[in-house]
């Protein structure tokens, strides 16, 4: 096991915590070393433990009533997975599995609602966390009926770059253009377009299963929370 890492992307869930907190948190669990595709949580499945990524990237996916397989986001270091059904005894609203090898904790969910009764500055980040979601959530429904795809697909990149980008410089997000095509709600077609002119403009790179994000401040200009159908 890889030791804990002194720094998480300035988005992550543990990087907001203070150090001593999130020492509490991982001391709670189990590590564990993963391959690349390996299952953690099943969509649908009751489970006992919450997953913290220490290292590598995760995707999260849930399944549509035709079997599509729909991306809802990719975690990487300094994530949490899992805390919403160790919370309310819920099955899980979507799957998770490895992109890459991964570092991970698993805390048996008694101990992380242990842990955040007792603990002010984790059960708050939580809280935050779980605030932060909802709110991702609305403001995807309502930019399906508000703008553009090319801006939904900015804002989609966005977000991932951020979850994933651990300083400045390019950030390779392991998805597909399909993917990308359902977690922003159009058509491959459409998105294959978008992508197009994103890439002639210099803002990314396209590969096979992955688009690395190089300028961020451009497709953060262009999404859905600046952008204009006009555009």
């Amino acid at each position: 096991m890889a030791e804990t890492p002194k720094s998480f992307p300035s988005g992550s869930f543990l990087a907001r915590l203070e150090a001593p907190d999130r020492s509490q948190l991982v001391r709670e669990g189990r590590p564990m070393s993963l391959p690349a595709g390996a299952t953690l949580l099943f969509e649908g499945d009751l489970s006992d433990r919450v997953v913290v990524v220490l290292a590598g990237t995760l995707r999260v996916f849930s399944t549509a009533a035709n079997g599509r397989e729909i991306l809802v986001t990719v975690a990487g270091p300094g994530e949490i997975l899992g805390e919403m059904s160790a919370l309310d005894g819920q099955p899980h609203s979507a799957s998770v599995n490895t992109v890459d090898p991964a570092e991970v904790v698993l805390v048996p969910a008694e101990e992380f609602r242990s842990v955040l009764r007792s603990n002010a500055g984790i059960a708050t980040a939580v809280a935050l966390r779980l605030t932060r979601e909802l709110r991702r959530v609305v403001r995807q429904r309502v930019d399906l009926e508000a703008f553009d795809v090319p801006a939904r697909l900015a804002q989609s990149l966005v977000d991932l770059a951020e979850r994933l980008g651990a300083g400045g410089g390019e950030i390779e997000l392991p998805v597909s253009q399909r993917e990308l095509a359902g977690s922003c709600g159009a058509s491959r077609e459409a998105v294959t377009k978008a992508l197009g002119t994103f890439r002639a403009r210099g803002w990314v790179r396209t590969g096979r299963r992955s688009i690395t994000v190089v300028d961020v401040d451009a497709l953060r200009a262009r999404s859905a929370r600046a952008g204009d159908r006009s555009r």
